[in-house]
């Protein structure tokens, strides 16, 4: 089950309009910038055992569209926030993971608008070892055919 972080929450929100001659009908190009703050961390236990913990961060953006306006949409991201606590193993110092596995972009049925989705990992290995992400800069670009009023 993703987590889903209300848009209200999205920090630094940057959206730029621009009319476009595309195929389809597409005539708008909506390209948008932000940030998400979540948390999505592990510590290792008492042993040297590896452990790791995957997580997909949903949340909605841009205007919204009907399933004939909207045309197409994809994404970045990037990790913006985190952190590592410990030394790692001894003769190992690569022990600790911090990763964007997958991003998507698409139209959502329910909301109209575009669901922005990131999965995540992050693993550690170690005597108190911790390491986690706090947040994903992402960009997401939007083709769509909007009426002209």
């Amino acid at each position: 089950m993703a987590v889903k972080i209300p848009s209200d929450q999205i920090q630094n929100l940057q959206q730029i309009e621009a009319v476009v001659a595309g195929t389809d009908d597409a005539n708008r190009l909506f390209i948008i910038n932000g940030q998400i703050n979540m948390e999505l961390g592990v510590s290792s236990p008492e042993t040297d055992a590896y452990t790791e913990k995957k997580e997909i961060f949903t949340v909605l953006i841009g205007p919204k569209f009907t399933s004939r306006q909207f045309i197409k949409a994809n994404a970045t991201a990037s990790l913006a926030k985190i952190y590592s606590k410990g030394a790692g193993v001894e003769g190992n110092p690569f022990t600790d993971y911090l990763g964007i596995l997958d991003v998507d972009a698409d139209w959502d049925d329910e909301s109209g608008q575009v669901e922005l989705r990131i999965e995540a990992q992050v693993g550690c290995q170690g005597l108190d070892q911790a390491v986690g992400i706090n947040g994903f800069a992402f960009t997401v670009t939007i083709l769509a055919a909007v009426p002209v009023a």
